[in-house]
């Protein structure tokens, strides 16, 4: 192609025709810019299509975080539900001074107990280390909300829960001295029994510690389910990102 323009511009040259080597020239320089245009475009599909491979493989590993932290919170939200309704079973009937019966101790067992969360953020700060930045705004503005407020927040409510726990098994109290045996704690099954499951003492202390806790487990358990309907609508957006045509080629995971 080289040598068959070489050889017009030379016919050109050596025929003396200004006007005809104007108009070729000018050509020659079009089909110049055509190729570098063209090729710049090759080289920014191939970009993009290399920065939509990262973003489809990221947001993958993002929405599997993100179902990991739902599995745990929905754990959380049933423990905080179990918890409420035995504060609700408890408070009566220490109030009104009547006895307790012994299947009163699971309802004890299930407010001295705690969850611990753990939430996920690995590809978050893989997302951040390597400068990604998601394409669609808005997702890139929940993406941060979630990471960097929410699961802190929610982080410090559910360990509040752990500090009341471990505050009544660590301080010399009417509850602590009373517990013959223990499975409590952060376990998945709890169970306690008492020396004297009607013990006055320990129900006047245990009245005490379940008034300032009931408001405390209502609050965690509220901002449990907050978190889970966030986290609900983050997996929703997130999806329906990775299924776009953008990114939907690149979604190994489908």
């Amino acid at each position: 192609m080289l040598t068959f323009l070489r050889k017009i511009r030379k016919s050109l040259i050596k025929s003396g025709n200004a006007r005809k080597y104007l108009i070729y020239a000018i050509g020659e320089i079009a089909l110049v810019v055509i190729g570098i245009l063209i090729a710049l475009q090759i080289n920014n599909w191939n970009e993009e299509r290399k920065f939509a491979k990262t973003e489809a493989y990221t947001l993958n590993e993002i929405l599997s975080n993100l179902e990991e932290d739902a599995d745990q919170m929905k754990l959380i939200v049933e423990r905080r539900n179990n918890a409420e309704k035995s504060s609700e079973k408890l408070v009566p009937s220490l109030s009104n001074g009547r006895d307790l019966t012994l299947d009163h101790s699971k309802d004890v067992s299930n407010i001295l107990t705690f969850e611990r969360f753990y939430p996920l953020s690995n590809a978050y700060e893989m997302m951040k280390s390597t400068g990604l930045k998601i394409k669609n705004e808005n997702l890139r503005s929940e993406i941060s909300r979630y990471y960097d407020f929410e699961q802190e927040k929610i982080k410090k409510s559910v360990m509040d829960i752990e500090d009341v726990v471990i505050r009544l098994y660590n301080t010399d109290n009417a509850i602590r001295s009373n517990i013959k045996y223990s499975t409590s704690g952060a376990g998945l099954e709890s169970d306690i029994r008492f020396k004297d499951i009607n013990d006055k003492v320990f129900h006047q202390y245990l009245l005490t510690e379940l008034i300032l806790f009931r408001d405390n487990n209502k609050a965690t358990l509220q901002k449990a389910k907050d978190f889970l309907e966030l986290n609900s609508a983050l997996i929703q957006l997130v999806t329906k990102e990775i299924n776009t045509p953008r990114l939907n080629t690149h979604n190994t995971q489908s």
